[in-house]
């Protein structure tokens, strides 16, 4: 009999294990989000082959079972607007009802099943475009920046500190410490200013932008001799 699981959260680290194997993740979270609302689990895996730094995020809301099916498929759906993938998984003994698989074919979703300690995955959720800035925020939040110059998603820094792995506007010192670097896009920054898009009231400001250290070990250098 499956042990009684008294809160959602004792079941994060059960998912996340199983969506790091099934999904090839190299990055995962639990119960991280912006303003807007948080994701219970959330992966980042590499889709992009040999020629590009292209990667998929794959967001998972976690139930226990208990809730109203389409009502806890909703909540899955509003994950689209930050992942690639996203799924609903539940804490089910008996496979989902035909009904359910009907309802999370025609909302865009996948389906988990939670029995015990182990995840199945039942029905492959479609591919979501999502708002790219609030991807790239949540990808942030989790220490990973995009790279303008390669494209690829790498890390920047650790959970309680996303930039501890940067340099920030000084090369020199990317350079010899072989870390990566941050800089900030000014004229962009007074573009959205004079628009009144975002605004800053000491002149300062957040259009930040990142260089991977491997960009910075390998082109840089052998562009300036």
């Amino acid at each position: 009999m499956t042990k009684q699981i008294t809160k959602e959260s004792d079941l994060y680290p059960i998912v996340q294990k199983w969506m790091m194997k099934h999904f090839h993740c190299f990055k995962s979270h639990q119960n991280i989000g912006l303003k807007h609302g948080r994701v219970d689990v959330i992966g980042v895996r590499d889709v992009g082959g040999s020629l590009s730094g292209e990667v998929e995020t794959i967001a998972i809301e976690v139930k226990r079972g208990v809730e109203p099916f389409a009502t806890a498929s909703g909540q899955a759906l509003g994950y689209q607007v930050y992942a690639n993938l996203v799924y609903l998984a539940e804490v089910r003994e008996t496979e989902f009802k035909p009904s359910e698989i009907e309802i999370a074919s025609h909302l865009g979703i996948g389906l988990i099943q939670i029995k015990g300690t182990k995840c199945r995955e039942v029905l492959s959720s479609p591919f979501h475009r999502p708002i790219t800035r609030m991807c790239l925020e949540l990808l942030e939040k989790m220490a990973l920046g995009k790279c303008q110059l390669c494209g690829t998603f790498f890390e920047t820094g650790v959970a309680t500190n996303y930039y501890s792995k940067l340099s920030r506007e000084k090369f020199a010192k990317a350079v010899d410490q072989e870390k990566g670097l941050m800089f900030w896009n000014r004229e962009l920054a007074t573009r959205k200013n004079k628009a009144g898009i975002k605004v800053t009231l000491d002149g300062s400001t957040h259009e930040r932008r990142f260089i991977c250290s491997d960009c910075i070990q390998n082109v840089f250098p052998k562009v300036s001799s």
